[in-house]
């Protein structure tokens, strides 16, 4: 009887070693879902659209297949153009939040299905707006970041900006692709509009910059220092600018 009664409490300690291990092994995989408290991010696309793009959208959709493979759950993206009338045309071409997973309740075929079938239709849309061959002169670049400004006021999460064009201003004020750039002249320009209050506030925001292009490497480094102390100006911090998207994350 004595033995029978150690066996028991053998099986019983076996029996609550496991639960305990099978609790916190569900308590780790909880802590690493998606459910567990992570901040949102918010990611803004703006895509230049002007004819003098023409010949690298097929990488700006590369880009953008890129940037949607780092989104997670939670997270919002935003795309938009960058016309010649950037702001005052301002309408996303798209703008979803990518749903939450919860490990619990949530049936992770149902939702990578439904993951992809998002991915698809942000790819689809966009192929759609770059196949276009839209008469698009030129590119105000500068304010896709006035509407960034106005849009992420009201985020609490992480906040990304990625600017997808060949940087050359082109606007009724600055015409980077016609006009003599020098040192002075970007001087000029960033001055007008500090004092024409068009530097946003951007403070805790990382930028990135692909599909920057000149018309030769001393123009191609001039407006790429004008771009950078735009954007030092604005608070936020510029992660990457090349003609292709780097380190995206």
């Amino acid at each position: 009887m004595k033995r029978r009664f150690e066996k028991l409490q053998e099986s019983v300690l076996r029996t609550l070693t496991i639960l305990a291990v099978g609790v916190a092994t569900l308590l780790t995989l909880a802590s690493c879902d998606h459910t567990a408290p992570k901040e949102p991010r918010l990611v803004m696309v703006f895509i230049d659209v002007s004819l003098s793009t023409l010949p690298d959208r097929e990488n700006y959709k590369k880009y953008i297949d890129l940037i949607i493979s780092q989104l997670e759950a939670g997270d919002r993206i935003m795309v938009s153009k960058i016309l010649d009338l950037t702001i005052a045309e301002f309408a996303p071409i798209y703008d979803a939040k990518f749903p939450a997973f919860n490990m619990f309740s949530d049936n992770r075929t149902r939702y990578d299905k439904t993951i992809r079938e998002m991915s698809a239709q942000i790819m689809a849309t966009v192929d759609s707006v770059l196949d276009m061959r839209s008469k698009v002169q030129k590119s105000e670049i500068v304010n896709s970041f006035l509407i960034c400004d106005q849009v992420m006021r009201g985020w609490s999460g992480k906040k990304s900006i990625v600017i997808i064009s060949d940087m050359q201003e082109s606007s009724s004020e600055f015409n980077f692709d016609t006009d003599h750039v020098t040192p002075a002249y970007l001087e000029n320009v960033l001055a007008t509009l500090k004092l024409k209050h068009r530097i946003p506030k951007l403070h805790g925001v990382d930028v990135w910059i692909a599909g920057a292009y000149a018309k030769d490497t001393e123009q191609f480094f001039a407006v790429q220092d004008f771009w950078k102390r735009y954007i030092v100006e604005t608070g936020a911090e510029l992660r990457s600018y090349s003609h292709t998207l780097l380190d995206f994350e």
